[in-house]
């Protein structure tokens, strides 16, 4: 099998930009939806439900976007299909 740095290279970037973006947008839909700044996770008081919500949100946004990119990059690079995105 040959490695396609290329391709490693695509979807490396592609995985970096997705989690910065997720993060971004989970941060600002938090403080405008629930009006307080993000729950700080290595608090101790920080309110369990606010980091539960946080959380479970955020992995769920950056599961979404990331899996939402990896295609759009599959795609833009020649590796169309599902097989190839898996093999990534």
């Amino acid at each position: 099998m040959a490695m396609d740095m290329g391709w490693k290279l695509v979807s490396a970037g592609a995985g970096i930009v997705s989690g910065i973006v997720a993060n971004k947008l989970v941060d600002v839909a938090w403080g405008k939806l629930s009006g307080r700044d993000k729950p700080d996770l290595e608090d101790p008081d920080a309110p369990i439900v606010d980091v539960l919500v946080f959380t479970l949100v955020s992995g769920i946004v950056t599961s979404v976007l990331s899996s939402m990119v990896e295609r759009k990059a599959a795609r833009w690079y020649g590796k169309g299909g599902s097989a190839a995105v898996k093999a990534a």
